[in-house]
């Protein structure tokens, strides 16, 4: 009788132990943002965006076109302090983002949004929709935080034009129906008034940004 009474016990032991090692888990981790298919111009801007909060350059450079071309305002081209060329490619954008977005950046974080404010389409060739165009000029807040309690802070407005991207990713969703977005264009517009806006908050444009990077 000790020798079955023993056995429960141990029975019942694993039983409860069985059950605790069942039962028992981690917090949920939330998973965190992801980024979309770029069928749509409205999910490459948020591809765009979402890559620079997450300074994730693949995602950013998968954004543009391989003849992609950056357009900076004319105040900065034209500020000798700045040296900003006129036009830049985008293994320029990739050499600038890659300084800009490396673990020893001096860049702690970034924060933007990107409000669109018109999309205006051309179908071009009605009997190709890979002739599709379309220009969207967007409202940009962007806030690019160093270390050392300094901001830079975007707010002039920027142009995107985009195409359908010829080369689709494999495998498309629907290659009957859903085709894939690219900018090949950015103009960088509006005012680029650099000077303290508040504490060591620093106004720049969007350009004048990256070029501290070249």
């Amino acid at each position: 009788m000790r020798i079955i009474a023993l056995l429960c016990v141990v029975s019942c032991a694993a039983v409860l132990v069985g059950g605790c090692s069942t039962t028992s888990s981690g917090p949920d981790i939330p998973a965190g943002p992801e980024f979309r298919d770029r069928t749509s111009p409205e999910n490459v801007l948020y591809n765009l965006e979402l890559a620079y909060e997450e300074m994730d350059l693949d995602e950013y450079l998968d954004c543009l076109s391989e003849d992609f071309e950056f357009f900076p305002n004319e105040d900065d081209v034209n500020n000798p302090e700045l040296d900003i060329p006129p036009v830049w490619l985008k293994v320029d954008e990739q050499l600038m983002h890659e300084h800009m977005f490396a673990g020893d950046s001096d860049v702690e974080s970034i924060s933007r949004t990107l409000t669109i404010v018109s999309i205006v389409y051309d179908n071009g060739d009605p009997g190709d929709p890979l002739d599709n165009t379309c220009v969207c000029v967007v409202e940009v807040d962007l806030r690019v935080d160093l270390y050392g309690n300094t901001t830079f802070l975007v707010t002039s407005p920027s142009e995107f034009r985009m195409r359908i991207d010829i080369d689709q990713p494999n495998p498309v969703p629907d290659p009957e129906d859903v085709l894939w977005w690219e900018i090949y264009h950015w103009y960088d517009l509006g005012d680029s008034r650099r000077g303290a806006v508040a504490g060591r908050v620093e106004d720049a444009s969007w350009g004048s940004v990256k070029a501290m990077y070249r």
